[in-house]
């Protein structure tokens, strides 16, 4: 036994002295392209210039005179012509953001199966990547009856290089659409009783406009609380992103009421029908959506919101990653849903049914549609059919059409490829 201690003893130490070998002090002769970035010896050996984290790297990496940069971290949807090096910052580091994945959801073991026939008309699939070769756009899939008719992703000249099937992409407007599923979910699972059901058992609500909300004002973003938020500014200058609902239900919203229930397109609504959710199943957020997402939805890979810290305090951000297949696969599980008769098919019904009109406030979103339905913009221009459109920052969108059971999804880092040609227009007819 001795002898077998000693053995270890003495590996260890010559492990140890193979390490300490390699480390240079004196000079910078070590060949840090020689070893494999961020790997033990790679860091041991300061090659990552002062110790920086992988992310700041990588964005570091693509740093140079012509990327030009804003205090929000993002691309100004009026600044028309940004250069490549600009947009292939920006989508990195946008896509580096959420990095707490403390609510997850787990791989399904039967994901659910994607079917290709890649069959449109070379005509239309030239011009979607004649697009990605001048603009923000990244990905590209169209769904129609079944089956996945396009499927274009930007090429490695563009942004190949920086996203693949297998990528996780950040979304932060596209969570709130997805918070408005799960919401229907809660109420099919019998955790929360129905639309009309109002926060008031919920105790951080207590003393606030949103005590008398009803789950409906919640997920159609029309709580009557345009005075004390706007977009993910509270009122007093803090970010609902660096909070939880309870901090803001303790200082902004301490004893208001709400004003006029009208549109008011937040970050916050979203933020509280999910910790509402988190709340009705016991803090059980992660099971819920493991539940849902995993074995309703069938995704292949994981999902991750944002957010870290008691979950009772209510930290889940409306923020999530997951692959362009898998936010493909919401989706589809959204259109199946809507024409299976069930709970949920129902619930799907009935909020697109008493979706509210945007009015002034039209420019939140795509800056098309017109109305909003349980976090899903509706009422789209020259269309007749029921269609519900999930949409975020750069143009990125999920819309559904369940009249003529077709998807198109498009992520991309800026909104200058077209959008009305090759997203409503698609989403109406099936071609540009």
């Amino acid at each position: 036994m001795k002898k077998l201690l000693g053995i270890v003893v003495i590996t260890l130490l010559i492990c140890n002295q193979n390490l300490i070998g390699i480390k240079v002090v004196a000079d910078d002769s070590f060949d840090c392209d020689s070893v494999q970035k961020f790997s033990q010896i790679w860091n041991i050996n300061n090659c990552g210039s002062g110790g920086v984290s992988k992310d700041e790297y990588e964005l570091n990496s693509l740093k140079s005179p012509k990327v030009k940069t804003w205090k929000n971290r993002q691309i100004p949807s009026d600044y028309k012509r940004p250069n490549l090096e600009t947009l292939r910052y920006h989508f990195l580091a946008y896509n580096k953001r959420g990095r707490s994945n403390q609510f997850y959801t787990k791989p399904s073991s039967q994901p659910t199966a994607l079917k290709f026939n890649l069959q449109k008309e070379p005509k239309i699939i030239k011009k979607i990547v004649k697009k990605m070769q001048s603009t923000g756009l990244i990905s590209y899939l169209m769904y129609e009856d079944g089956e996945i008719v396009i499927d274009q992703l930007s090429p490695p000249e563009r942004f190949g290089d920086l996203i693949d099937n297998d990528t996780m992409i950040y979304s932060m407007s596209l969570g709130k659409s997805l918070g408005g599923y799960l919401m229907g979910h809660a109420i099919c699972k019998g955790y929360i009783n129905s639309l009309s059901s109002t926060l008031a058992d919920w105790p951080i609500m207590k003393g606030t406009l949103l005590e008398t909300a009803t789950v409906q004002d919640v997920i159609n973003a029309s709580t009557g609380d345009q005075k004390y938020i706007m977009d993910h500014i509270l009122s007093s200058g803090r970010d609902i992103g660096d909070l939880t609902i309870a901090s803001i239900a303790k200082k902004e919203l301490a004893n208001t009421k709400p004003g006029k229930k009208r549109f008011n397109y937040s970050q916050f609504s979203p933020n509280v029908a999910l910790n509402y959710i988190s709340f009705k199943t016991g803090h059980k957020f992660s099971s819920f959506i493991n539940n849902v997402l995993k074995d309703h939805v069938g995704l292949a890979g994981r999902l991750e919101f944002n957010g870290t810290g008691i979950e009772s305090k209510g930290v889940i951000q409306s923020n999530f990653k997951a692959t362009r297949y898998d936010t493909l696969r919401i989706g589809i599980a959204i259109l199946n849903d809507w024409n299976s008769g069930t709970c949920i098919g129902n619930y799907l019904k009935d909020v697109y049914a008493n979706s509210i009109s945007k009015g002034q406030d039209i420019g939140f979103g795509d800056g098309y549609s017109k109305s909003y339905a349980g976090f899903f913009h509706t009422n789209y221009p020259g269309i007749r059919d029921a269609v519900m459109g999930m949409d975020g920052y750069g143009g990125i969108g999920l819309l559904i059409n369940f009249d003529d059971n077709r998807i198109v999804y498009t992520h991309a880092v800026h909104r200058n490829y077209n959008y009305k040609s090759l997203v409503l227009k698609a989403i109406d007819k099936g071609t540009f």
